[in-house]
């Protein structure tokens, strides 16, 4: 049980999302850096304002650090951290940043997200075979969480 929330303590004060579907002339970069234009202008405040940021991202520079995001937002020297939880990567990307404000280390911060999955060619969501056994293949997302509710459920 949570003693204290925080659903007084956040606000989300400006969003957006870039178009949805396969945007094959737009990179990642793209997408993030459109979303991010208009999301500060919903918020009605500029890019220095935002205090630290959080991406949301599986497929796309795995391994790397969130310094992406603070180099293709021009965030300079502010914080920046990757998330990966798979499928909830985005969701856990906001988590971080509202708890964040809520704890008063910063006063705005930015959630984000971005994956471009039919980049990866075929049917657009890849397994993992980077990750996986090097002779037996591993599904993709959606069929290893249909295995889980099969056996759980």
């Amino acid at each position: 049980m949570v003693r204290h929330g925080i659903k007084d303590k956040v606000a989300i004060i400006g969003c957006d999302m870039t178009e949805y579907g396969e945007l094959w002339d737009k990179s990642q970069h793209d997408l993030l850096f459109e979303a991010f234009q208009s999301a500060i202008k919903d918020a009605g405040i500029t890019k220095d304002e935002v205090d630290a940021s959080w991406i949301g991202i599986f497929y796309y520079f795995t391994g790397l650090s969130g310094a992406m995001v603070e180099d293709i937002l021009r965030l300079d020297g502010k914080p920046a951290t990757r998330v990966e939880n798979y499928c909830a990567s985005g969701m856990d990307a906001f988590r971080n940043a509202s708890f964040a404000v809520a704890s008063g280390a910063y006063d705005i911060a930015l959630a984000c997200g971005v994956e471009k999955l039919m980049d990866e060619g075929g049917s657009g969501l890849p397994g993992f075979k980077q990750f996986g056994h090097p002779l037996y293949p591993t599904p993709s997302a959606p069929a290893m969480f249909s295995m889980a509710a099969t056996r759980c459920f």
